[in-house]
């Protein structure tokens, strides 16, 4: 109650010197303002009335135009070819349109080819130039109606002019264009004509935004351009906006739009005319308010000098508390200063005692909060920090000033992301006042990452919600722990199973055919062999793929390496782990049969192996071609051998693909193709997924 006390004391001196005056002076700006507003509104109407007066000015004058060059359509000289005598009429014309300068208007006449026939800037007889309005006259030829163009750059007189087409016709066929050309200076004097302000600027514009005419300056922007701001405002019949003038002067501007030609006549205030009367007027006001105040506050001051010295005091002697010095006690002989300096002064000491404590207990909690191994956070009840520890930065890598007034949600990212808000909202309305959520985040350097949020809401005495503490846990290495023990699971239980397949296969082939227990065995060791040599490739590349050459070289090497019997000629292709396995068994049949019965059972003996790759839609066709050269004759087997039974059921079941055997007395020739990455590859797409 005392500090509203010692408020009140300034309070009053000052509305002493001020009350009285404040509403004359709202009063009076009052009435200014609604002055000014008053004065806008005539200023618009005006502006309006000038643009329809201007555009219906514009409209009279094509009007006559129109009817002159309707006319001239209809005289029987220019219908019947008499151009001479049409071109004299012509030139009578124009003289009663305007009698001291009828140079301000031309007439020309172009046949359909587009050929001017007549054109009276030039005397009879004059050679005439073709026409530069072809597309205007076939417009017109077509619809047979009259045609208002647009500011035109002649093509004779390279000056600017305003066209008004209008069709000729004999037999109601259309024979010749007539043109009336009217010069932009004509339109300049209609401006002229109504008398605007000297401050006021007004303009007439065709339809391709371009100045028909100007009430100043008309030579200088005739033909350029309006105004940006007036060709975004002006679009419909007719308006007002604010803008600048072509010269850069703010104005109050209006529009209004011919029906006729669709052409727009623009004119504006400038800003400062409107505002000439409210400036003077404010200043006015402002400097007799001003003169006032000064005065009532310098009777204010008068009065009440010994009361203000004291409370100057006791003011300084608050400014001492809020520093945390210790107040002295005043004796400035008003009652009621002296009863609230002492309240200051002890409350001063009972502040510094609680400030010490205080002091002491923030410390100790933000020494043990900041080296907490935990992130630490506290949000207000919008879910913006308001305050985080160390840990809590480096969570996400980003610095304490980055994150406080940042939403706690701001570096998350799937679903929890809509969990954690829809109970953080519980919490706010009471309904929760713990919960623990797991969810992903992004780091500032884009790396991912799992925490796990324990928040807790801190209430007042009411149960009202004042924020909440959110003990948040870097959990990814965990979550990447789990995430690596499914895989390798799921992995080596698709692998187990696959190889185990594979040996099943292997052994029943192997030993369904009746030979004695030493071939079989044989047979089958060689096969699980060739088997572990294509896993053995690709546990190099940890089961992502195997070369195709490095698969020939380990299953061609035992048989040829010192004396090169064998050459590989193909790109390097990386082959997805079922197909590595398959073609591996594959060129391992190959090279025992050639090693027993082939080119590679004799010293001179050769083996080629080429292969092509192609990129097709879904996967990559893969062409391997097993040449053999140089060993015993090739005859035609009577009955298909166990070897072949095998290449077939490798490459055409499990591999989906094409083998071609072709028994040549020089050699035997296996062509092989397949397509990796869709057929032969489903199996490791499907383990891709799976990862």
């Amino acid at each position: 109650m005392k500090r509203l006390l010692r408020s009140s004391i300034r309070q009053h001196l000052l509305a002493f010197g001020i009350a009285p005056i404040l509403p004359v002076l709202v009063f009076g700006l009052v009435l200014v303002w609604w002055f000014a507003d008053a004065e806008s509104g005539r200023y618009e109407r005006d502006a309006r009335d000038a643009a329809q007066r201007i555009i219906s000015a514009a409209d009279r004058e094509l009007t006559g135009v129109l009817a002159t060059a309707r006319a001239l359509a209809a005289s029987e000289s220019l219908v019947d070819g008499n151009y001479e005598a049409f071109y004299r009429r012509a030139l009578v014309t124009l003289r009663s349109l305007s009698p001291e300068r009828f140079d301000v208007y031309a007439i020309v006449v172009r046949d359909r080819t587009g050929q001017q026939v007549v054109n009276t800037r030039f005397p009879w007889g004059t050679p005439l130039p073709e026409g530069a309005n072809l597309q205007i006259d076939e417009e017109v030829i077509q619809t047979r109606r009259p045609f208002i163009q647009d500011l035109f750059v002649g093509p004779v007189s390279d000056e600017t002019v305003v066209y008004v087409h209008v069709p000729v016709l004999k037999d109601d066929q259309v024979t010749h264009v007539l043109s009336v050309a009217l010069e932009p200076k004509r339109f300049a004097e209609l401006l002229q004509a109504q008398s605007l302000p000297a401050d006021w600027t007004a303009a007439i514009i065709d339809r391709a935004d371009r100045i028909i005419a100007r009430a100043r300056l008309h030579e200088t922007f005739v033909g350029k351009l309006a105004t940006e701001d007036l060709r975004r405002n002006a679009v419909a019949d007719e308006g007002v906006w604010e803008g600048v003038t072509q010269e850069g002067f703010p104005v109050l501007a209006a529009y209004a739009r011919s029906k006729l030609s669709g052409w727009k006549a623009a004119v504006g205030v400038q800003k400062e005319t409107i505002q000439r009367p409210l400036k003077r007027s404010l200043w006015t006001i402002a400097t007799l308010g001003l003169a006032l105040i000064g005065l009532s506050c310098l009777l204010a001051l008068w009065l009440g000098r010994r009361i203000i010295n004291p409370v100057q005091a006791l003011a300084d002697q608050a400014r001492v508390l809020g520093t945390g010095a210790p107040v002295v006690p005043l004796e400035t002989g008003l009652r009621e200063i002296d009863d609230v300096d002492r309240a200051l002064s002890t409350a001063s000491s009972e502040l510094r005692q609680r400030e010490a404590s205080l002091r002491a207990s923030e410390g100790r909690l933000r020494a043990t909060q900041e080296n907490a191994a935990v992130g630490i956070a506290e949000v207000d009840q919008e879910g913006c920090f308001v305050y985080v520890n160390e840990a809590r930065c480096q969570l996400t890598g980003h610095a304490r000033e980055e994150l406080l007034g940042l939403h706690f949600t701001h570096a998350n990212d799937g679903i929890e992301l809509t969990t954690d808000c829809e109970l953080f909202q519980r919490q706010v309305a009471g309904e929760l006042d713990v919960y623990t959520i797991e969810k992903r985040h992004t780091r500032k350097d884009g790396a991912k990452g799992w925490t796990r949020v324990f928040s807790s809401a801190v209430r007042d005495d009411l149960g009202r919600f004042l924020y909440a503490v959110r003990i948040v846990e870097d959990v990814t290495e965990r979550k990447r722990a789990e995430e690596r023990q499914k895989l390798l699971i799921d992995e080596l239980n698709h692998r187990v199973k696959n190889t185990l397949a594979t040996v099943q296969s292997l052994a029943w082939q192997s030993l369904r055919q009746g030979l004695p227990p030493e071939v079989a065995r044989e047979r089958f060791e060689a096969r699980l062999l060739a088997l572990s040599r294509a896993h053995n490739l690709l546990n190099e590349s940890g089961w992502e793929a195997a070369s195709l050459r490095k698969i020939l070289k380990v299953e061609l090497e035992p048989y040829g390496t010192e004396l090169q019997r064998y050459v590989l000629e193909g790109p390097d292709v990386d082959l997805p782990p079922r197909v590595a396995v398959a073609l591996g068994m594959a060129v391992h049949e190959l090279a025992t049969n050639a090693i027993k019965h082939g080119a590679l059972s004799v010293p001179d003996g050769r083996v080629l192996v080429e292969w092509s790759a192609e990129a097709q839609d879904g996967g990559t066709a893969l062409g391997i071609t097993w040449r053999e050269s140089g060993g015993p004759r090739v005859e035609l087997p009577a009955s298909t051998g166990f070897g072949t039974r095998m290449l077939k059921q490798i490459i055409q079941r499990e591999l989906m693909g094409g083998l071609d055997m072709q028994y040549r007395a020089e050699g035997l020739i296996y062509q092989i193709s397949i397509l990796v990455g869709e057929a032969a590859g489903a199996e490791d797409k499907a383990m891709e997924h799976r990862r």
